[in-house]
């Protein structure tokens, strides 16, 4: 850390042209019914000052990595000076893309401990790759006092073969997702077969039905195993460092005391397969994209035997023996009142269309006779559907309030297993309807920390008492002087 001023790597310069590229195609293809000549001329031009604009931008822009701080400086027409010292960085985290790669280039991604930052990083610096893994290692000697671990040395706790990501690609996309994905590939395949044995032309929604499958179900399979290959994890001390990519490589590492909630889920296709994978929700490491999430993958898709020594040895933290509590009887009752009224809902809702197609259809012969009934019956499997719905929600949810720990379990095709720390805890909401006040149970909605994951973290249907237990614990750990405010020193 010598201090003297230093570029970003000039690429960067590349990668900000794609970018407004592909903003002015996309400009320019809805002029696209004007003259030729001009559209190229405006094309040209606009990227004239772009490429102007941007080589201005990276040759005004000076970056210093002093002892306690790193200074960016911009001399444009906007002038800009951002001061980031290390005692308010959560983490330095390392992304190559497509363009980084071609070039050898790597982009140093630096995230401060704040709500916003947490999504976006604070600065995203492009160097050569050799010179932002150094200057990532010295900075890790300024936030943790400790160096990062040599490539080489870099052992992950568990083995993760080509196998292992290609199951947890293919498994762990969300159940809905998939029935949905599958309901347009049946219709695809419905509508083909239909125009075949009719001797008519493709069905007029089997192209758009196969490519919303392929959009549900392919893409993101193809994403997740690109993102997730050559996955290592590894624990160090007080850090967890993490790695893998195919084509965006990412490298990240935070400390133990960084993670909000440990969450161990399952989708309905891996439970069958006794798979589980493992979320950490951590503060500070996102890159602004899906690879940087502030709720990072920490195990893919393993067994159950490999997930309970995953959670032993990398995060022993947030491990304890549970006597999870089921939900009360009121909980059932007021499961059984929403389905019978969203029952009766449907229903109504259904009656009239369903009259309208058995007048239409009745009367026809084969298959078309039985679009006469395709309503009714549909709304009678969604409603054998709610009923079952209920009863695993009334089965599956469950609390658990150990001496430092506390879990909530979710789910119904999904289920997740949420492990969080009362030292973690920032607010508990407790909320009850008029049915829910009628059977004496409530649902509880828990808030971390600085936690800027996508959603909160909220419990079943338990007793009022038993969900206003966790807030009283908070308080009563912070007057005994059991609280750890080093948990929270964000």
């Amino acid at each position: 850390m010598t201090g003297e001023p230093i570029r970003c790597h000039p690429t960067i310069i590349v990668e900000n042209m794609l970018q407004i590229i592909v903003a002015i195609a996309l400009f320019l293809f809805f002029l696209g019914r004007l003259d030729m000549t001009l559209v190229a001329a405006l094309g040209v031009s606009a990227l004239a000052l772009t490429l102007l604009f941007s080589y201005r931008q990276w040759k005004r822009t000076l970056i210093r990595f002093n002892e306690t701080e790193v200074v960016i400086e911009r001399d444009t027409l906007f002038k800009l000076k951002k001061v980031l010292p290390y005692s308010k960085i959560a983490a330095v985290n390392i992304s190559q893309g497509l363009v980084n790669r071609i070039f050898g280039t790597s982009k140093l991604m630096i995230n401060i401990n704040s709500g916003h930052n947490a999504i976006v990083p604070e600065a995203s610096l492009t160097f050569k790759r050799e010179v932002a893994e150094r200057l990532r290692s010295e900075m890790s000697r300024h936030l943790y006092d400790q160096g990062l671990p040599a490539e080489e040395d870099m052992r992950s706790i568990v083995s993760f073969s080509t196998k292992d990501v290609v199951i947890h690609s293919l498994f762990s996309v969300p159940t809905s997702q998939t029935l949905l994905g599958g309901a347009f590939l049946a219709n695809s395949v419905l509508e083909m077969y239909n125009s075949v044995t009719t001797e008519m032309g493709a069905g007029g929604t089997a192209i758009p039905s196969l490519f919303m499958f392929f959009l549900l179900q392919i893409v993101p399979s193809i994403t997740q195993l690109f993102r997730y290959y050559n996955f290592k994890v590894h624990r160090q001390g007080e850090f967890i460092h993490l790695q893998h990519g195919l084509i965006r490589t990412y490298k990240t590492s935070f400390r133990i005391s960084k993670i909000n909630a440990v969450r161990v889920k399952s989708t309905l296709a891996s439970r069958l397969m006794h798979r589980s994978c493992i979320e950490a929700e951590v503060v500070g490491i996102a890159s602004g994209d899906s690879e940087g999430s502030s709720r990072p993958v920490i195990c893919l898709l393993k067994d159950d035997k490999t997930i309970r020594k995953v959670l032993g040895e990398l995060v022993p933290e947030f491990v304890y023996e549970r006597t999870p509590g089921k939900q009360p009887v009121g909980a059932w009752n007021v499961l059984r009142i929403r389905t019978l009224v969203a029952s009766v809902l449907l229903v109504l809702a259904m009656a009239y269309p369903s009259a309208l197609l058995h007048q239409e259809y009745a009367s026809q012969e084969g298959l078309s006779n039985l679009a006469a009934y395709i309503l009714p019956l549909l709304t009678a499997l969604a409603i054998v559907a709610a009923v079952h719905a209920a009863r695993v929600s009334y089965r599956v949810r469950e609390i658990d309030l150990g001496e430092d720990l506390f879990t909530f379990v979710n789910g119904i095709l999904d289920r997740e297993v949420v492990v969080m720390s009362y030292d973690k805890v920032q607010m508990v909401r407790v909320t009850k309807g008029p049915i829910a006040r009628r059977f004496g149970v409530s649902r509880g909605t828990v808030h971390l920390l600085s936690s800027t994951g996508s959603k909160s973290i909220t419990s079943g249907l338990f007793s009022e008492e038993q969900l206003d237990r966790i807030g009283d614990i908070v308080m009563e750990r912070m007057t005994s002087g059991k609280y750890d405010h080093r948990l929270n020193g964000i």
